[in-house]
This record gives structure tokens, sequence and C-alpha cells, in this order.
């Protein structure tokens, strides 16, 4: 595992990528989640995620 990927406390899944996350817009910023099981992620974590493709 990469220092730019993230393992989901949920499912245990390897993210890596922006494909891996769903985003929720809220009011004041998003909010992170992994996208198979819908496992909140820290938003350091999903904003660093969400510029690798």
């Amino acid at each position: 595992m990469s220092s730019t990927s993230y393992r989901c406390k949920g499912c245990g899944a390897t993210l890596e990528t922006k494909d891996d996350l769903t985003r929720q817009q809220g009011i004041t910023r998003s909010s992170w989640f992994c996208r198979y099981c819908m496992t909140a992620v820290p938003g350091v974590v999903g904003e660093k995620l969400k510029h690798r493709r």
C-alpha cells in the first residue's frame, strides 16, 4: 500500500483513486465515503485521493 492509498475501516478495500470514493456535497464542505461500503473516509484522505486517477 503506497503513501497515497487508504485502507477502508469498514470493508478493508484499498482506496487509491477518486474512482474508489463517493462524494456527498455539503453546505460548507464535501464528505467522502468508500464506494464499496459507504463508510466515511477522513476529509484529508478524500481530498488527496480526488486528484488521483
